[in-house]
């Protein structure tokens, strides 16, 4: 392993509700210049004092990243996505997810939540200022205050409208339920986030040149950098995903005959395979979808008697797509037939198989 690979790699720091927490090393070196940093304001003649204080204050300041990302987190759970981690990187964090939201209301709700959460901090943390202050513990609120306008700046950077920021995935949100594609609604504002982060790179190079303050001017064009090769990162990667066809990924079907009955569905069909959604086929000729959460509306003690063709849905348009369809197509069909899949048909109309998506039916 190579010397930034080793500098790169993520470790688990700890775990909260289930959810992994990553960081590397380069946290360190943050760690330690935000500590010195903060260390020199304090401007106590105890330097061990100073620095114990900026680092206290350092770490309280990476807890708050944390709970903004926690924050995105929990409500991403509560529209029914999996978390797989939070990853704390030295510019701020990132919490992936197994899918993406499936509608533009829960990207907006999981957007929005991590900039709320580090304004209703920057307000506790001006509160606490404002009650150290009135018990005369000046160094103190001088933290405080410190801490509040690093939330406050969190939350308002945070919602420049480019992606991968919250406020880039507000837009999205937003371009979504216009009626924009997803794909394309990330591209967009894939590129408004780079141009922010050329902006940030050419405010930094002025800071550093003309008002002679490094220090700003080089986290500027860090953060600028940063956020640039994170937004071109998910362009490309949108773009590749924009090659690939149901062809590529479907799943060969477990048809149900329509002829058969929901008795011997239950006993022979669903206990070799829990899905949600099972095509209604025979003889490479789709006849409809059965959805679990429909068929279990019929009472056990008719189970003999129904049949599959009496509880299943009717095929129609929305049901399948040809082999030749982009993946991105087939999962916007996925999402907007309601059924939680759609069915591959070739060339000729036969059924050769099917491409589930990522939650259950509605």
């Amino acid at each position: 392993m190579g010397f930034l690979e080793a500098v790169k790699k993520q470790y688990v720091i700890l775990n909260v509700s289930g959810i992994p927490v990553r960081a590397d090393v380069r946290w360190i070196a943050v760690i330690l210049l935000m500590t010195v940093v903060i260390a020199g304001g304090i401007g106590f003649a105890n330097a061990a004092v100073s620095i114990t204080l900026g680092l206290a204050t350092t770490l309280i300041f990476f807890v708050s990243i944390f709970l903004h990302e926690f924050a995105h987190a929990a409500v991403a759970r509560m529209e029914g996505l999996r978390v797989v981690e939070i990853v704390l990187h030295p510019f701020g964090g990132l919490t992936r997810f197994r899918h993406e939201p499936e509608t533009p209301r829960a990207e907006f709700r999981i957007a929005i939540a991590g900039p709320a959460a580090s304004f209703l901090l920057s307000l506790l943390f001006v509160a606490a200022a404002v009650a150290a202050g009135s018990a005369g513990l000046d160094i103190l609120a001088a933290l405080m205050y410190t801490l509040a306008i690093g939330n406050f700046l969190i939350a308002v950077f945070n919602m420049f409208p480019g992606y991968p920021l919250d406020g880039g995935r507000v837009l999205r949100a937003y371009l979504w339920r216009s009626g924009k594609d997803l794909n394309e609604a990330t591209i967009l504002t894939g590129r408004c986030g780079q141009a922010i982060a050329v902006a940030m790179v050419i405010f930094g190079l002025i800071f550093a040149i003309v008002r002679q303050d490094l220090f700003t001017g080089f986290w500027a064009v860090l953060v600028g950098l940063f956020l640039y090769d994170s937004a071109r990162s998910i362009i490309k990667e949108v773009n590749a995903s924009e090659q690939v066809t149901v062809q590529d990924v479907m799943m060969l079907p477990v048809p149900v005959a329509p002829e058969s009955t929901v008795q011997e569905f239950v006993d022979h069909i669903l206990p070799m395979y829990p899905r949600h959604v099972f095509p209604v086929a025979r003889e490479k000729q789709l006849y409809g979808m059965l959805l679990l959460a429909e068929m279990r509306s019929v009472e056990p003690s008719l189970w003999r008697q129904t049949l599959i063709s009496e509880v299943m849905r009717p095929v129609s348009h929305d049901h399948f797509v040809e082999t030749g369809v982009s993946l991105t197509e087939a999962r916007e069909l996925i999402r907007l037939n309601g059924i939680g899949a759609v069915g591959i048909l070739d060339s000729d109309g036969n059924f050769v198989g099917i491409v589930h998506g990522t939650g259950n039916p509605k």
